[in-house]
């Protein structure tokens, strides 16, 4: 799959507090309940071995399809917020590099390719979950949760979703400023006011906001209707 590589432009800052989510770690599982291996160039059959799982609740699978361009179809920002569009995340200071989660489970920016470039923001109770677009092995997509790392800053990592973890949960803080194409633009905060931000020494880390606030603010690019399975 080709990965779409938006472009960036300028940061804003905090206007509307969109909605928001928590989350606690919890790693994905395959159907029967055992512990997925980390995969070898990208988790797909679940994160890294070694943490708790989830079990899974579905079996149907979805795969990533589109470009920023040609997969966009007029989804508008309330249909992305609504869960309803499978977007690209690109940090709006970082020049034509997207989130992605690699191949130790962990979400942090690339300029290539990844299986796991595309996300489904889904509502839960005003905050939300970041799931990946496509499922794994066992049926169901991954969410990212927060990892604490001791002194060291929490990273996002993809687990088994989960809506009663506390690390699952985002809440999506709207700025005044747009992107380059107008697009919405926004500060994800997670469990324990801590910000996902972008840094020169640790990749993509979760920190208290600094006297630049957020630091990293992202727009949500439109590639296409969400196809994730129904696990309702």
């Amino acid at each position: 799959m080709q990965r779409p590589i938006p472009r960036s432009t300028r940061t804003g800052t905090v206007a509307v507090l969109c909605a928001g989510l928590l989350l606690t770690q919890a790693c994905a599982a395959d159907p029967d309940g055992q512990p997925a291996a980390a995969p070898s160039a990208g988790p797909t059959t679940g994160p890294p071995s070694g943490e708790p799982s989830a079990t899974p609740s579905a079996t149907t699978s979805s795969a990533p399809t589109g470009s920023p361009s040609s997969g966009g179809g007029g989804g508008g920002d309330d249909a992305i917020l609504q869960g309803e569009r499978q977007v690209v995340i690109a940090p709006v200071d970082s020049f034509e590099s997207v989130l992605a989660v690699d191949a130790k489970g962990r979400l942090n920016l690339t300029d290539g390719e990844a299986e796991y470039t595309l996300f489904v923001l889904d509502p839960v109770a005003g905050r939300y979950q970041i799931k990946t677009a496509k499922a794994g092995s066992g049926g169901e997509p991954f969410c990212m949760g927060l990892r604490d790392n001791g002194t060291k800053p929490k990273t996002i990592v993809a687990a088994g979703c989960d809506t009663s973890a506390a690390g699952q949960l985002f809440t999506l803080e709207r700025m005044k400023d747009t992107d380059e194409k107008g697009r919405p633009t926004y500060a994800i905060r997670g469990d324990g006011d801590v910000y996902v931000r972008n840094t020169a020494n640790d990749g993509l880390v979760a920190e208290p906001a600094g006297d630049d606030g957020p630091g990293t603010t992202f727009a949500f690019v439109d590639n296409g209707k969400a196809n994730l399975p129904d696990l309702g």
